[in-house]
């Protein structure tokens, strides 16, 4: 199963990219299948494309289920995707429910989504007759969540979809354990659950009882302070020592409270977990059959792109101020010859083969450009026009355009790159072993004569 944010890399569809972005949609979606996914929550990242594209996927697919219980339609209030589905595991049969946040926008006026506290009652009641084990699939903020723990009775777990790049540790909140890993496929969240039956995690009342006994640790090593130094008759009229006294006699009380309560509830053993997360990197080998559709589908973005790039009208633009690499090997031969050793200079070919050089979200960072900025970028289509010359990344990558430079180079001398420079494109998302004093050194060209 998959808590949301599947489809699309933002909560809208850029215009101009409707075919490309929804296609890659589909290859998703495929993918999934081809993983085994039962079911996916619904978040905002899977309405960019609109409702009627996600009830299309919802209704050709043939083993997963998109699941949201409160986009209803805003006339009859009838859901229009399941709120949930049962799956057996074993001996358990296991129920899972979609929740969408219901702040965010569905693109329509034919329908809405309903606020959690008009829909979980009823749907969790429902699904609890029918399974032994209940799932949310959420896609609310964390401090939503944690709401819905403490007020919904009958959840076992709730998993959310990434609202921040960040993994977050399984937590208990009123017996619903909560667990989500970071957005955009980076970690798998490996999530081992023994499941007794009993509807009660048993770390939490091991949590619960380690606290307290952290408190009377404490409590007993002042006592003990107080009575080495203070005479024994004297403690008895030794006010804070009497206090502590009394918040032992508390804490002890409460510990046997919850141990009492534990063996009430529990005839068998408590459910238990054990959480891990793994990066996923490049290393990790690639399923063939997901790795199959994968390449189909950016095969196909691909030759979308570049019927675009063709059909784009060439204009004035900020690429004029650019005198592209050959310009600048007129004068620093030196300084060419060795950047044609980087790998700055094969990025352009790297994308080449894997049939992405007209992915507009790859090239940016793959070609030399005036700035790197993506939304300047795409918002003056400086990719739909960019000259042979300026594949790859060349100098002007960093040293800014040169143009000037090139007609006039005493007066007019080019940018030196800071780390600002090279973070444009060394992000975490794409480079997160940059050190720039060590990495700069490496590329650095040798020094000029000119």
């Amino acid at each position: 199963m998959d808590s949301g944010a599947l489809l699309f890399k933002r909560p809208a569809v850029r215009v101009g990219h409707e075919r490309q972005e929804t296609t890659t949609a589909r290859g998703i979606v495929l993918a999934m299948e081809a993983m085994n996914c039962r079911a996916a929550g619904i978040s905002s990242r899977d309405l960019a494309g609109g409702i009627d594209l996600l009830r299309e996927l919802d209704a050709s697919s043939e083993g997963m289920r998109w699941l949201s219980m409160n986009i209803v339609g805003r006339e009859d209030s009838e859901p229009l995707f399941a709120p949930f589905i049962t799956q057996r595991v074993g001996e358990t049969t296991i129920a899972i429910l979609g929740l969408t946040n219901d702040k965010i926008s569905l693109h329509s006026n034919d329908y809405t989504i309903k606020p959690w506290q008009d829909a979980l009652a009823d749907v969790v009641k429902k699904a609890e007759k029918q399974s032994d084990m209940v799932i949310l699939l959420s896609s609310y903020p964390d401090a939503i969540n944690e709401q819905i723990a403490r007020k919904a009775a009958g959840l076992d777990l709730i998993f959310s979809s990434g609202h921040r790049p960040v993994n977050q540790i399984p937590k208990v909140i009123n017996n619903t354990l909560l667990a989500k890993t970071s957005d955009r496929g980076k970690y798998l969240g490996v999530l081992r659950i023994n499941w007794t039956g009993t509807g009660i995690w048993g770390q939490d009342f091991m949590i619960r009882v380690r606290a307290e006994q952290n408190r009377l640790d404490r409590v007993n090593w002042q006592m003990g302070r107080m009575e080495k130094r203070i005479d024994p008759d004297k403690l008895k009229e030794e006010k804070r020592y009497q206090k502590l006294l009394i918040s032992k006699e508390e804490i002890t009380a409460q510990i046997h409270s919850l141990k009492e309560e534990k063996t009430n509830k529990l005839t068998n053993e408590p459910s238990s977990f054990n959480n891990q997360f793994i990066a996923l990197k490049s290393s990790v080998p690639q399923n063939k059959q997901v790795q199959k559709i994968v390449d189909q589908t950016t095969q196909t973005v691909n030759e979308l792109n570049r019927k675009k790039v063709r059909s784009s009208p060439k204009k004035q633009s900020a690429l004029n101020s650019m005198a592209g690499w050959k310009k600048c090997a007129e004068c620093h031969q030196d300084q060419t010859a060795f950047w044609q050793n980087t790998s700055h200079a094969k990025a352009f070919k790297t994308l080449e083969k894997v049939n992405q050089q007209f992915n507009e979200e790859c090239l940016v960072c793959h070609v030399t450009l005036p700035w790197y900025e993506p939304k300047r970028v795409r918002a003056e289509k400086l990719l739909h026009q960019l000259p042979e010359k300026l594949n790859n990344v060349g100098c002007e990558s960093c040293h800014g355009p040169s143009m000037a430079h090139s007609n006039d180079p005493e007066n007019t001398l080019p940018a030196q790159p800071t780390e600002a420079t090279c973070t444009g494109c060394h992000n975490s998302e794409h480079d997160d072993n940059l050190v720039f004093s060590e990495k700069v050194e490496r590329i650095r060209c040798p020094d000029s004569d000119i």
